[in-house]
């Protein structure tokens, strides 16, 4: 095993780095700038309102006779200091309450147990080897000092002295990496362990270094979000790991064994959530990266009442995230997108519409061609409509859907990727979408757009038409998604044809409409008539609308100028609805997206945006002599945030 010599001296503790220092600081400087920023306005517009109604109120003889300055029998004198401590008194009490339902929860909330189980295995512990035998090793630290089985501490053996380099006096010695051990058994004063790597003496120390660990956060597809979410902030504020995020959704250790070799992380924890009446059950695995031993497995039963506490903290407290994680430039022709895993291995490609082809990427620390650079090939005369993709024949490897405009007419194709090629397995002249994991088709008129009714495409060994779906009048198969409500039943949510979202409930009957419109749509088609020059209207293909835990995510776009539609568009929003079973609710997810969306997919914990700059020229570029037409990939992340 390769020798490595720390530069630790014996007596001197170990110290906050530089850097852990000005994270700290900028931490709570934060902390400060935010609550600054979106609470003390807040306040003061609560406490002027209080402090005037107090003031109008006691200023009321036939309410309060009593109180009416001067008069006999006032019981306490009204001057501008009570008035002050009473506004001051109900701001506090108000706060108090906002908050409490968060705090009652913090003492037995089952996320903190598991954070805290999870920090049992890394905490910062040395001892002493005092027996080696063969690779059994015998070590004078127990539960006592918080060693517990599945623990993995360095060997160190100590060298030659370290001295000042004027004065000469000793400052301690050197250690060297010599090996590692596995704690098998633990006493209260001392622990049994076997050596995993390299070798060991007597009188060698065992450490678990105070280092963050690099850890891989991976969890399965079917995960609870909000619950994942809220407890990849509780390890992130221990401050003891370095989190590594991946695209990766399984439950399988042994896969994210391998992703987390790829991006070299020590710890796997792989989280996996079951619903069980009345809440959830949250699931861990922790298992060492080396040689895929696991060491912890651990259940917390999360309540449903936590469970709405923390879905409803994120929709009310989450602020908007306006900077991207990740930004690539991509050719200027990018317009359409869709994120699946094309080959079956677990890991999720971005297909993007590229003009005449359809190209397939990963992404990385940069963005680069998958499957050795295979393209789905097509013609400069594919208008292209959508992107969409699923594993509707379950064998593994998503399917891409593609729907096109060519020569005045509809035209769907799917494909599928056998491993070395694209093959062709349905083509068909409709409107395709993969909602979920259904496929829905509705056919296509020059005269209107979308006509008859929108329809379930089934697979049965091929591809078969099912069931109609009923939907309301004028509602076609790009412009709806549903909402699953415990008390109303399902709801549908719909984009017309003007941009505004309407709220249908079971009967048809719309319930609940938007105050403004999505800004415009960019694939729209003149309605044609059979015969006669006139004017007869539009159709849209309208923007994608996501569901993410009883959250709805759509697309707000801001003309460059109001009054002018058509000359491009300044920035966009991505925004958020839901229902809280008497209306819809409505907030911003990511704001000032520079330019044109023209396309975006959510991928677990991240959103993908395609967008154009400002007249598609990115003007840095020319400072650069580059290419200044582009589009460009943004990536954000939902989850810490």
């Amino acid at each position: 095993m390769e020798h490595k010599t720390e530069y630790r001296t014996q007596n001197t503790e170990d110290r906050e780095t530089d850097e852990e220092i000005r994270t700290r600081h900028l931490r709570a400087f934060g902390c400060v700038n935010l609550f600054s920023r979106r609470w003390l306005p807040k306040i003061w517009i609560i406490f002027s309102f209080i402090k005037s109604f107090l003031t109008s109120l006691f200023q009321r003889e036939h309410l309060f006779p009593s109180l009416e300055k001067g008069g006999e029998g006032r019981f306490f004198q009204f001057d501008n200091d009570f008035l002050l401590r009473g506004c001051a008194f109900i701001c506090v009490s108000l706060f108090t309450f906002h908050f409490s339902p968060f705090t009652a929860f913090a003492a037995d909330n089952p996320l903190n147990k598991m954070r805290d189980e999870t920090m049992s295995y890394f905490k910062p512990i040395t001892g002493r080897i005092i027996t080696v035998e063969g690779k059994k090793i015998v070590m004078n630290a127990g539960t006592k000092d918080s060693v517990r089985k599945g623990m993995r501490f360095q060997i160190l053996r100590e060298e030659a002295p370290f001295k000042h380099p004027v004065t000469k006096e000793p400052l301690g010695k050197l250690e060297s990496l010599v090996g590692k051990l596995e704690i098998k058994e633990v006493t209260t004063d001392s622990s049994v362990g076997e050596i995993i790597e390299g070798d060991a003496r007597e009188g060698d120390k065992a450490r678990i270094s105070e280092m963050k660990v690099n850890l891989l956060f991976c969890q399965s597809k079917d995960a609870d979000w909000y619950l994942t979410d809220s407890y990849y902030r509780l390890l992130k504020e221990t401050g003891r790991f370095n989190l590594i995020d991946t695209s990766l959704d399984t439950d399988v250790p042994a896969k994210a064994v391998e992703e987390a070799k790829r991006l070299r992380a020590d710890v796997a924890l792989v989280l996996t959530s079951k619903k069980e009446d009345p809440g959830t059950v949250l699931s861990q695995k922790l298992v060492w990266v080396s040689d895929g031993v696991q060491f912890s497995e651990m259940n917390a039963n999360i309540e449903a009442s936590l469970e709405k506490e923390l879905s409803s903290g994120d929709k009310f407290f989450k602020p908007s995230k306006e900077e991207a994680w990740l930004q690539f430039d991509l050719a200027f022709d990018a317009r359409l997108m869709t994120v699946c895993d094309i080959d079956g291995d677990g890991k999720q490609e971005i297909v993007l519409d590229a003009g005449k082809e359809i190209s397939v990427y990963t992404v990385g620390v940069d963005i680069q061609p998958a499957l050795g650079g295979i393209k789905i090939e097509g013609s400069v005369f594919d208008n292209r409509l959508r992107l969409d993709s699923l594993d509707l024949n379950r064998n593994g490897r998503d399917e891409i859907v593609v729907t096109a405009m060519k020569n005045d007419d509809i035209v769907s194709h799917i494909y599928e990727f056998n491993g070395s090629e694209f093959v062709l397995l349905y083509k068909d002249k409709v409107f395709l979408r993969a909602m979920g994991n259904a496929l829905i088709a509705q056919a296509y008129s020059r005269s209107e757009g979308f006509a008859g009714d929108v329809f379930v495409i089934n697979w049965d060994g091929e591809y078969k038409k099912g069931d109609t779906l009923q939907l309301p009048k004028g509602v076609n198969i790009y412009d709806f998604i549903y909402i699953d409500d415990p008390r109303s039943g399902r709801l549908l949510l719909a984009c017309d044809e003007w941009g505004f979202l309407n709220l249908y409930d079971g009967k048809d009957m719309r319930i609940w409409r938007s105050k403004t419109d999505a800004g415009g749509f960019l694939t729209t088609f003149e309605k044609k008539a059979p015969s006669l020059p006139i004017d007869r209207g539009e159709w849209s293909v309208k923007d994608r609308l996501w569901r993410i835990n009883g959250e709805i995510l759509s697309v707000k776009r801001f003309p460059l100028l109001d009054m002018v539609k058509g000359l491009g568009y300044r920035k966009a929003q991505i925004k958020k609805l839901w229902w809280n079973g008497l209306s819809m609710e409505e907030g911003v997810l990511i704001d000032n997206i520079e330019g044109t969306l023209f396309d975006y997919a959510v991928a677990g914990d991240k959103i993908m945006v395609l967008s154009s700059p400002l007249f598609g020229i990115k003007a840095g570029n020319i400072l650069k002599g580059e290419n200044p037409l582009k589009t460009e990939l943004y990536i954000y992340k939902m989850k810490g945030m």
